[in-house]
């Protein structure tokens, strides 16, 4: 008998999807990881993109969780490999963001009720438009060594 694994590769993803993931596992996570998750945010983006980004991120948590046909499978923090729920969720941002509407709403429809397509779109995008400008940042800057301040 052949077992299909429950995670699937993490390869092959975008920064945006991965950063996605990432967020969404802190996120379960706990405190700790929130608040490392929002300077994280901060260093990258600056305080008022990071902060919306977080709005729209809250919000789009809060449209799954009422919305949601069924829990979504989230894995811990450092878990190799993504739930099919995850890989789901980060192409759905993805999709939202490039404005890719017969995919977001394909990607939605598997996630949400029909009342909660539109506004968990908008949220998507809002969400996922700073990380998406964060990706391109990173491929047109090179990052800055740090120095030490002794």
């Amino acid at each position: 008998m052949r077992h299909t694994p429950i995670l699937l590769a993490d390869d092959g993803l975008r920064s945006v999807e991965t950063r996605v993931i990432d967020l969404l596992r802190a996120w379960n996570t706990g405190t700790d990881a929130q608040n490392a998750m929002w300077v994280d945010l901060q260093e990258t983006m600056g305080a008022a993109r990071a902060k919306s980004c977080l709005q729209a991120f809250e919000q789009m948590l809060r449209l799954l969780k009422a919305h949601s046909w069924r829990a979504l499978t989230i894995m811990p923090t450092g878990t190799k490999g993504i739930s099919s729920d995850e890989a789901a969720l980060a192409r759905f941002v993805l999709a939202s963001t490039e404005q890719r509407r017969e995919t977001a709403l394909a990607e939605a429809g598997f996630l949400v009720s029909p009342t909660a397509l539109l506004p968990l779109i908008c949220a998507a995008s809002r969400f996922g438009l700073p990380l998406l400008c964060e990706e391109c940042r990173a491929r047109v800057l090179p990052r800055r060594p740090q120095t030490p301040t002794h």
